[in-house]
């Protein structure tokens, strides 16, 4: 009896291996080269040799074959690696490691200074030089990754907009985030000066982190002790040592926002920490040395101030070495929806729907917006409170009524009092939280009101306070 031969299913075909990563090997020596090449061909990698320091440029040159590390040879005829090194555009083009058995210790500090990111003595053992190969490539995608993130700065969350403004914006906060430089900040209340602070923060890198003060909003009385801090007992009710804002801020970023509200006094104070990078606290006998990059920000005319003796000319200077202006919400009309969409779905979450009604699109960019990006988020936030279980609609109606401003309510005035009932403090202060009520919702924020009210804004936070109302 004959029984079948089993039937096997063919073999699939292997499939061919994905080439690792470019390694270009910069070496004269034709043994080296050999050996270098079986090592990193068995682990993975995809080695491309040249014999000398003209011959790596060429591939360097060469489009679309930028190796993804370079394995360098310090010692070579011609030129030689540190010459290579030297001439090479900053910041390099790729990460180098650099391999030779007869450089002195001197040149080897050396190529590290010209941007080597490891140096590996010959002969290397595999693991001594795989492990200096995979540091290298790790770092050098760390710093692309950081870089994208820079550069996709103030997406959702951050600086929204599709205004050639914000794209420029964006641009210079990628290129300058970076840099220790202090920056002030101007633009119209509202148009988001601390998302902006924020945003260089992130792209700084800096590992301490962003402490904000809000200068107009702190008495000035109480301001000094809380961006210097103090010593125990230097003031009555000092019974602790207290580290201020800027010492908090020490590996980080300090962001001082209405900076134009400062006081004389304490900004020739600011202006000597800026200058010697040391702060001394209320009370303290020495100083303490503070490594802090500052942001400001202001709505104010700061040159204005200047001429009029209310701001320090030298603080200025020291200040606006690079401003940068945020334009006001009127003037980009073109942000307005991605603006909604993005606080829509912070607001009322990413499953429910938004829905703009004919006419809403036209009717959000032809508002002027005084309050800025603030008054638009209010009114995005208060549609949302209002929707019920259905989809967040925004409707010309809707913009023209909630958002309009509130007229104040006529049983304040005083031809419909009930007299002998309240004191005349106890009228004037409900017609007083009557009035900011209403300034406070036409404008939108502390600051806006205080504009309509023809106030100062230190002094309508102490008269909210006063009169027990929000500023929310």
């Amino acid at each position: 009896m004959r029984y079948a031969e089993p039937v096997h299913p063919p073999l699939a075909p292997a499939r061919p291996r994905a080439p690792g990563p470019r390694i270009l090997l910069v070496d004269d020596d034709p043994g080296v080269l050999k050996g270098l090449r079986g090592l990193l061909s068995d682990e993975g990698f995809s080695p491309v040799e040249a014999r000398s320091a003209a011959e790596a440029v060429r591939l360097l040159d060469t489009p679309g074959q930028m190796p993804a590390l370079m394995l360098l040879d310090l010692r070579m005829p011609g030129e030689t690696g540190l010459e290579l090194l030297a001439r090479l555009p900053r910041p390099l083009p790729v990460p180098v490691v650099v391999l030779s058995g007869e450089a002195s210790p001197v040149e080897a500090v050396q190529a590290l200074k010209l941007g080597a990111t490891d140096f590996v003595e010959k002969p290397p053992s595999p693991e001594r030089l795989l492990t200096a190969l995979r540091n290298a490539l790790a770092l050098s995608e760390l710093r692309e990754e950081q870089q994208r993130l820079r550069e996709e700065l103030a997406r959702p969350g951050h600086l929204v907009g599709d205004s050639a403004a914000m794209e420029s914006l964006r641009k210079l906060i990628a290129r300058v985030g970076p840099s220790d430089t202090a920056i002030l900040i101007t633009g119209e209340t509202g148009t988001g000066k601390e998302r902006v602070a924020r945003a260089l923060h992130l792209a700084s890198g800096r590992k301490g982190r962003l402490v904000a003060v809000n200068c107009a909003a702190i008495p000035s009385t109480l301001l000094e002790s809380e961006l210097f801090g103090h010593e125990r007992g230097a003031f009555s009710g000092a019974t602790t040592r207290r580290l201020g804002r800027i010492e908090q801020a020490h590996g980080g970023t300090l962001f001082l926002d209405e900076l134009g509200d400062m006081p004389l006094e304490l900004q020739a104070k600011l202006l000597r920490v800026l200058e010697t990078k040391e702060v001394e606290r209320l009370g303290g006998g020495l100083p303490v040395p503070v490594n802090v990059r500052v942001l400001a920000a202001t709505h104010r005319n700061l040159e204005q101030a200047v001429r009029e003796g209310r701001f320090r000319q030298d603080l200025y200077f020291r200040l606006n070495v690079l401003p940068l202006t945020l334009p006001p919400l009127r003037e980009r009309p073109e942000d307005i929806l991605p603006l909604v969409r993005a606080f829509a779905a912070e607001l009322a979450g990413p499953n429910v729907p938004l829905v703009l009604a004919p006419g809403a699109e036209e009717a959000l960019r032809a508002w002027p917006w005084p309050g800025n990006v603030r008054e638009l988020r209010n009114f995005v936030e208060r549609q949302n409170l209002l929707r019920g279980d259905g989809p967040l609609t925004l409707s010309p109606e809707s913009l023209a009524g909630p958002a309009s401003p509130a007229p104040v309510s006529s049983a304040a005035a005083p031809s419909r009092l009930v007299l002998g009932q309240k004191s005349y403090r106890e009228h004037v202060d409900d017609f007083e939280r009557t009035l900011i009520k209403a300034a406070l919702e036409e404008g939108g924020s502390i600051a806006a009101a205080a504009r309509l009210l023809q106030v100062d804004r230190g002094n309508l936070h102490r008269r909210l306070k006063a009169l027990g109302l929000s500023a929310d």
